[in-house]
């Protein structure tokens, strides 16, 4: 089980990285596929499992190629990954995607509001 939660959590971290380069806010994207910015964060911290055709809309909304979405980590056939270690540039990669994930979810929870006062205002 742990293996399958590392797979979504490095899949979540390649739609955030992509979305963010394509210059879309997890609202955005999630008008443009059907989901609500709660379930984009969901999806984007691993918590949250998608469906096959959800992977190919993903990658045409943002209007990318299939593998940039894809984790790189091969699953064998009895559903677990094999057990290898991470070199020092994947760990710090991973601590990266995690600090870009947190810092995006605290401005997507309280930026909108944000912008909405500074219209109003």
């Amino acid at each position: 089980m742990a293996s399958r939660d590392l797979l979504y959590r490095e899949f979540g971290i390649l739609l955030s990285s992509e979305r963010r380069r394509k210059h879309l806010s997890q609202a955005q994207f999630g008008a443009r596929v059907g989901l609500s910015r709660t379930s984009v964060t969901n999806i984007e911290c691993g918590r949250q499992p998608i469906q096959l055709h959800q992977l190919y809309l993903f990658a045409s909304v943002l209007k990318s190629d299939l593998s940039k979405l894809l984790p790189k980590e091969p699953i064998t056939h009895d559903g677990l990954a094999p057990a290898r270690s991470l070199d020092e540039s994947q760990v710090l990669y991973i601590e990266q995607a995690k600090k870009m994930i947190a810092r995006e979810i605290a401005g997507d929870q309280g930026g909108s509001h944000v912008r909405q006062n500074r219209k109003q205002g």
